[in-house]
């Protein structure tokens, strides 16, 4: 397929194939994983008010008291729960379906769009640039067996907010259709995103165009599922595939629960999330499963670092001065024991990053005291670059009454990684 300019950066993903494979960064064997050591190399801050240059209004169906006045003027670049990493520097990311649900995010548009952190402690003013609205979601094809909200959905609202009324109809995606919460990109620039409301996979091509009809979790349905009906869910809402992995050879996918299922709960596993192996677009019969550290914690995001051992970032719902548990931990897929739990080690407490050279204003330590942590990923054996996702408008992370803004970090880790060098940017 052809692209256009604007779609260079995923056009360049394309060099991500077996034939460009170095081979791995081995750690010094029999090192343990240090949580302690890690040291922040690099923050970068993008402002919550920024929004996509003449974008739609949005924000008319949000309620309540927010830090910033409703509407919108346009389209928020925010809240990012899903990243890749380009080797310019730059960073694909994904805006999650907007508000935070789905009754007052149908007129948020689900995007891709593309940042630039500036990382240079020396010339650097600690700012993020946003570059461009990379791709927006649409279902031109209608592969969707049910109605969304610019092509009947909002047709058939009983009420619409003041100043609010209906778009023209056309086949682009809202935070009413769909959470997109993890995303990765297949060595032929075609982008995976996992979603909560479902929890579905949806697979776009290079354009966001959606490419075959959303991809169902054999047994499991949420409270936001369309096709529910007067079934029972048996996921919490918003606890849906907050992580998605990727094999270094691009080929087999990941996607991995935020909450337990009502079966695992009933079984003793509150604390059990579960990861799941998808091969040629189909779910294989098993999954394995993450052992929470507590059953109030939460999934912030999971990512492949070799064929075999991956990153994932486990939460508490704490914010600000409540913020207690955000650490990283290196788990295992292999599951050499068979009893069906992934190995886990801690990597990194994002709680407590040595800041020696001031980087960051907040102190050293640094401390990432956000809600909600949803992006990782490995930019080489030695660093790792950590992202927010800012809910906007919300407040509390850094403040109690301006909204948060996107937070960029690099720590620099105190023992290599065992890095499959396809899984690393490039371009």
């Amino acid at each position: 397929m052809t692209l256009g300019p604007r779609h260079l950066a995923l056009a360049a993903l394309t060099l991500l194939t077996a034939s460009a494979v170095a081979p791995a960064v081995a750690a010094p064997k029999g090192s343990p994983v240090d949580p302690g050591g890690a040291v922040l190399s690099a923050w970068s801050v993008l402002g919550a008010g920024t929004y996509v240059p003449g974008s739609e209004p949005s924000g008319h169906f949000v309620t309540g008291t927010t830090a910033v006045p409703r509407p919108y003027p346009g389209q928020p670049v925010q809240g990012f729960s899903g990243t890749h990493a380009l080797g310019d520097g730059s960073f694909l990311v994904l805006s999650d379906n907007g508000f935070g649900a789905k009754a007052n995010s149908a007129d948020f548009l689900l995007a891709v769009h593309r940042i630039t952190p500036e990382t240079d402690a020396a010339d650097g003013d600690g700012t993020t640039t946003y570059d461009e609205t990379v791709l927006t979601f649409s279902d031109p094809d209608r592969l969707i067996p049910w109605t969304t909200w610019r092509d009947g959905g909002c047709a058939g609202a009983a009420t619409l907010p003041a100043g609010y009324s209906c778009p023209t109809p056309d086949r682009r995606l809202t935070g009413w259709d769909f959470d997109p919460e993890s995303l990765q990109v297949a060595p032929d620039g075609t982008l995976w995103v996992g979603e909560e409301f479902g929890p579905y996979l949806l697979h776009f091509d290079a354009d966001g165009a959606l490419l075959e009809p959303p991809l169902a979790t054999p047994g499991v349905q949420s409270p936001s599922n369309p096709t529910l009906g007067s079934a029972t869910p048996n996921l919490p809402g918003s606890k849906g595939y907050e992580g998605l992995a990727i094999s270094p050879n691009g080929r087999v996918l990941h996607p991995m629960l935020e909450g337990a299922t009502a079966e695992d709960v009933a079984a003793g596993m509150d604390r059990a999330l579960r990861i799941y192996t998808v091969r040629k677009g189909a779910f294989e019969e098993d999954f394995l499963r993450y052992r929470m550290e507590s059953a109030v914690h939460a999934l912030g995001d999971f990512v492949m670092v070799n064929q075999h051992e991956a990153l994932v970032i486990e939460r508490d719902n704490g914010q600000g001065g409540t913020a207690v548990f955000k650490r990283i931990y290196l788990v295992d897929l292999r599951d050499t024991d068979g009893d069906g739990w992934v190995a886990k080690r801690p990597l990194i407490d994002l709680m407590d990053v040595g800041n020696p050279d001031g980087l960051s204003p907040h102190g050293d330590p640094f401390t990432f005291p956000f809600f909600t942590i949803e992006d990782v990923e490995v930019l080489d054996a030695r660093t790792i670059a950590v992202m927010n996702d800012n809910n906007f408008p919300a407040t509390g992370g850094r403040s109690a009454t301006e909204p948060d803004a996107n937070e960029y970090v690099e720590i620099t880790l105190p023992r290599p990684l065992r890095v499959d060098h396809r899984l690393l940017p490039r371009g």
